[in-house]
């Protein structure tokens, strides 16, 4: 819910700055959030449902500690009772010797009762035998129930310490964005939004800069107009150097495949060389052409080529730490 009312937050504020014709993208990226927001929902749900697990092994050991102290007792127990049958035993051989020329009818009942009793001693002693064991049964299955218990709360802890991580690693991915985005708008005051405009989609935000701004007709030259707002955007990154830049051409469907598919490589390379002119790390940047296979409006008005006629410097926090967490 915290992450969740963040968005929200993020989006109104998105809201104010940026034109009516972004609400798609806004759409788009408080989307994208609230799926963030739902995946750590459901690790906490994890979370709780190993905890209840965690709850039934501890009752299932407290549950055989029981049984073994009951199956300790029973033993004590028959082992009483053996020492009595033994006595007993012991007495009627004694008996026995002194009667031994007794009739045989007498002789003969004290060897039954004899038997009787040396019967009733074996059971015992099987009895014994199969408490004994039992009792190392439970034994065992107590030390199994004991390492399970304690590699199950160990695994909890690693994950309760991932999900702290992982929750760590996303405020600090939104605090950075929000930054970015701070100084970016600060940096880029007394431009159009013809000209240039910022918006945000899907974790990352997109500079967009119009052929006008930047080129002449079918050129890869950058004016002076467009080297002053490059300029402006340079000193953006360089204050936010934990950002990956990628710089994307992109043209209008007039003139070939080919040669529009050349023509937005170039454009994106004479900017990024701009960029790395004002003291951008060339290892933050990567240049591409898209051609006019990534419209954001339609080509057949003069109007839509003129949106689509633009470069775009999108730029995203790095993530290889939070990437690693997710591994893990």
């Amino acid at each position: 819910m915290k992450h969740t009312l963040h968005f929200i937050l993020i989006s109104l504020l998105i809201s104010g700055c940026l034109p009516q014709k972004n609400n798609v993208e806004m759409e788009e990226s408080l989307s994208y959030y609230k799926r963030e927001s739902l995946a750590a929902d459901s690790l906490r749900i994890a979370n709780r449902k190993l905890q209840e697990d965690l709850g039934e092994q501890g009752a299932e050991v407290r549950r055989l500690m029981q049984d073994m102290e009951q199956l300790q007792a029973t033993n004590v127990g028959l082992n009483r009772s053996y020492q009595e049958v033994l006595g007993q035993y012991n007495a009627l051989v004694s008996q026995n010797k002194e009667i031994i020329t007794n009739t045989s009818y007498e002789n003969l009942s004290l060897q039954e009762q004899l038997a009787s009793q040396q019967s009733q001693l074996d059971k015992k002693e099987r009895d014994l035998a199969m408490m004994e064991y039992n009792l190392k049964q439970k034994e065992q299955d107590l030390n199994v129930m004991q390492y399970n218990y304690t590699e199950a709360k160990g695994n909890l802890n690693d994950k309760e310490q991932k999900i702290a991580e992982l929750q760590a690693m996303l405020a600090l991915k939104e605090q950075k964005m929000k930054s970015l985005r701070t100084s970016v708008n600060q940096a880029l005051t007394g431009f159009t939004s013809d000209d240039l405009s910022v918006t945000e989609k899907n974790g990352k935000l997109y500079l967009s800069l119009s052929q006008n701004l930047l080129f002449s007709s079918g050129s890869d030259e950058i004016n002076w107009q467009g080297k002053k707002a490059l300029q402006q955007v340079a000193d953006a990154l360089n204050k936010n150097p934990d950002i990956d830049i990628t710089v994307e051409g992109h043209t209008d469907t007039d003139g070939t495949a080919s040669r529009n598919w050349d023509l937005s490589v170039l454009r994106a390379t004479s900017v990024v060389k701009v960029l790395t002119q004002y003291n951008v790390s060339p290892a933050r940047i990567i240049a591409s052409g898209r051609g006019f296979y990534a419209p954001v409006a339609s080509n057949n008005t003069p109007l839509g080529k003129a949106q689509n006629r633009r470069t775009e410097i999108v730029l995203s926090p790095k993530l290889d730490e939070l990437y690693n967490i997710i591994n893990e």
